[in-house]
């Protein structure tokens, strides 16, 4: 618990610090979060073959740069983001002559990376942009709602929720519900406003939602390669995207939310 709460304290430390130097900096750091993120899935699906592919990886990263900087130094159209990739990541299927190695499946799977890593974190980094307040708001409900569902499944936990992680509870995910609703209720009242409680709260009730749901959805990736953590970077989380899981859902969702207000 020592070693997970002082990681904790160090990333908070490092994503504070980068926003305080502005969100270029914060811009960065969010790169390098992503560029780390793919290379665990990267690594957790092609741990044995990852040489005969380098280059299709390293593609992978420079798709990754354009997605998550764009309008932070430099500002492309959405449909070169897209298409670049598509081109970049299907074409080589034609000079791999062995379909072991890279094929379809493998170009899609590469191309679900970078496009999922790609959008999150750029939500994340162009809402710094934007709003800096909605941005501290996307890890504050992630947080919040994990930490507390952490927290209520080690002291009165007794139900298993899913398959998926065998260790989280129902009674954890409904105290990290609620204390995410009230956490980031008050917080986006008082940061941000314009909305009364009945649409602050459905708002943070969507997202809780998405922050739980994203934690199960990665953790279904680590089971279905049999791996326990995407890596082990990070002291008592594990990997980036272990630590990161629900931030990226919960800023897909404030991305759709803020677009639909």
């Amino acid at each position: 618990m020592k070693k997970r709460t002082f990681s904790a304290v160090i990333l908070l430390i490092i994503l504070v610090g980068s926003v305080f130097f502005g969100y270029q900096a914060f811009g960065i750091v969010m790169l390098i979060a992503s560029l780390i993120g793919y290379h665990e899935l990267f690594q957790i699906k092609y741990e044995d073959k990852r040489q005969n592919i380098a280059m299709i990886q390293l593609l992978g990263y420079f798709s990754l740069i354009l997605l998550v900087l764009n309008d932070i130094f430099f500002s492309l159209d959405n449909n070169i983001l897209v298409i670049l990739p598509i081109l970049a990541l299907t074409i080589p299927i034609v000079f791999y002559r062995d379909y072991d190695i890279y094929n379809i499946n493998d170009a899609f799977f590469v191309m679900g990376c970078v496009f999922f890593l790609g959008f999150s974190f750029h939500n994340i980094v162009f809402m710094a942009k934007m709003d800096i307040y909605k941005c501290i708001f996307i890890f504050l409900i992630a947080f919040t709602t994990d930490t507390y569902a952490y927290i209520g499944g080690k002291l009165i936990g007794r139900h298993p929720l899913t398959e998926i992680s065998p260790k989280k509870t129902v009674e954890g995910s409904v105290i990290g519900t609620i204390m995410g609703v009230l956490v980031g209720g008050v917080y986006y009242n008082l940061a941000i406003g314009g909305l009364n409680f009945v649409e602050i709260g459905f708002i943070c009730l969507i997202l809780t939602l998405l922050s739980e749901f994203g934690d199960l959805v990665m953790s279904s990736i680590k089971r279905y390669y049999h791996k326990k953590d995407y890596s082990n970077l990070i002291p008592g989380h594990g990997g980036i995207l272990d630590r990161f899981d629900s931030v990226l859902f919960v800023s897909l969702g404030l991305s759709i939310i803020v677009t639909i207000l």
